[in-house]
């Protein structure tokens, strides 16, 4: 919200405040992702970072709020009732703080696509798309454009919203990753985004690991070749000792019953 404020003409009295405290909100960055790349490839089993890693978060965080307070961090100035952009060292260290966080993250997550379990795998694909584009938007928008004499600055929050909707993806939904993942049955009635997500890691988990995509088919349509007999055999016993109908009509019911388990609402 500071990004937008600081662009509207308030005071300089009201301006300033609003100008140093821009750095203040970026702050929690870091240890947020230093969370979320701890814990994506559990989220069952959640537990927190490294006491050295929170200890070291904790002390920079300190760090860059009291200097934020007195105005030393900000890169941006009012001049002239005009916001310029004046780089100082207190502000690359900040850059600093929070790149190399990020970078350390990058790092790990790579680590993560390479591991044998295609759950981490495809999780953390859709971490590092997140994390490097989200990355790169606000890289240009708020450190090279501004460095070229062009701001804009206040819509350098697209690239944090590219991350957060890339990394809330394999939190938030982590069924599209494994229990969804291997349910190939259809819902034509009700269309969902999530159905494309589904197609997209599919589609990863046959190029990543061909042989344990053709294992989850087969295992797919085993499961349901043994349901199929068994609603035969119903249909048999039924047909041969039922009274309830005609043939016609206990051959459409057993349809129906087969058509639902490939078509229909999960």
């Amino acid at each position: 919200m500071f990004l937008f404020l600081c662009d509207i003409r308030f005071p300089a009295r009201i301006r300033i405040p609003i100008i140093d405290f821009i750095t203040v909100f970026p702050l929690p960055i870091p240890i947020l992702v230093t969370y979320i790349t701890h814990n994506y490839t559990r989220p069952n089993d959640l537990s927190s970072p490294p006491l050295i890693a929170i200890i070291a978060h904790i002390l920079l965080l300190g760090f860059f709020i009291w200097f934020s307070w007195e105005g030393k961090v900000t890169p941006f100035r009012l001049e002239n009732e005009e916001v310029v952009y004046r780089g100082s060292l207190y502000y690359y260290l900040y850059c600093g703080y929070l790149y190399g966080s990020i970078f350390i993250a990058l790092v790990l997550i790579i680590r993560n696509i390479f591991d044998d379990e295609y759950f981490v795998r495809l999780h953390s694909i859709y971490m590092f798309a997140g994390i490097a584009i989200g990355l790169f938007i606000s890289t240009v928008l708020t450190v090279v454009l501004p460095l070229l004499g062009i701001s804009l600055n206040s819509i350098s929050v697209i690239g944090l919203l590219i991350f957060l909707w890339l990394t809330w993806i394999p939190i938030a939904h982590f069924r599209l990753f494994n229990i969804e993942l291997v349910d190939f049955k259809q819902d034509f009635r009700n269309p969902r985004i999530s159905t494309a997500i589904l197609s997209i890691n599919r589609y990863l988990l046959n190029k990543l690991n061909p042989v344990k995509y053709k294992e989850i088919c087969d295992q797919f349509e085993n499961i349901r070749r043994e349901e199929v007999y068994a609603l035969q055999a119903e249909m048999l016993l039924e047909t041969s000792y039922g009274k309830k109908g005609s043939i016609s009509d206990q051959v459409r019911m057993y349809a129906k019953k087969i058509t639902d388990l490939f078509i229909g609402s999960k």
